[in-house]
């Protein structure tokens, strides 16, 4: 099977540095990034399309399925991280959205603490594990993904080392994977295990990002 797990285009969350709502629209920037995305999966053998159902995800695959004719299957289990209610909407650089994080970040290794109403390190990689179950299940030979950057690192996390991934690990990952809106991840699995082949490839966005 080969996985291509896209990062939904940019939004206006993304260009002034925001912890997102799950409704936040693709921007005008990240329709250009759909777009250019559908343009290269039209030459890309897919076999079905999965996407998050968060808004900026749904909607980036509702335009890359358009070019290649198939339909969307949403999953709440391809949703970004989720953050505490309080600092959704919010500039990363408000004092009090660094105060959480700093806390969130302090007790990250903790399995039983949370802030409020976030997704921990725990139910984020049982959520990871059970989102790679669900698109295995699928047994489809080219599989297309549009999700998160978070979610996605964790996914890599948890493909890389299993039973074994811990929270200094899963750190490790998210601080040196980046992910770029519209950039393209292509993974392999067999019985064998998994395979990156490409890590967020984004030569496709080159022209946009010469003429920004």
């Amino acid at each position: 099977m080969i996985f291509y797990f896209v990062r939904h285009g940019t939004t206006e969350g993304n260009e002034t540095n925001q912890f997102q709502l799950p409704t936040i629209s693709l921007s005008e920037s990240g329709i250009r990034e759909a777009y250019i995305l559908a343009k290269r999966f039209a030459a890309i053998p897919i076999d079905a399309v999965f996407s998050s159902s968060m808004t900026r995800a749904s909607e980036t695959a509702r335009i890359i399925s358009e070019h290649i004719n198939l339909p969307v299957t949403e999953s709440a289990l391809l949703e970004e991280t989720k953050r505490p209610s309080v600092i959704r909407g919010k500039s990363k650089d408000d004092p009090e959205v660094k105060s959480v994080r700093g806390e969130i970040k302090a007790h990250f290794a903790d399995p039983l603490w949370r802030h409020s109403d976030e997704e921990n390190y725990v139910l984020l990689r049982d959520r990871a594990e059970m989102a790679l179950e669900f698109l295995r299940a699928s047994g489809k030979k080219h599989v297309l993904v549009v999700t998160h950057g978070e979610i996605l690192r964790m996914m890599l996390a948890t493909m890389i080392c299993g039973e074994e991934l811990t929270p200094a690990i899963a750190s490790s990952v998210r601080s040196k994977f980046a992910t770029s809106n519209g950039g393209i991840t292509k993974i392999q699995y067999s019985d064998a295990g998994w395979y990156v082949l490409a890590w967020n490839d984004c030569t496709h966005l080159d022209e946009i990002r010469a003429n920004e």
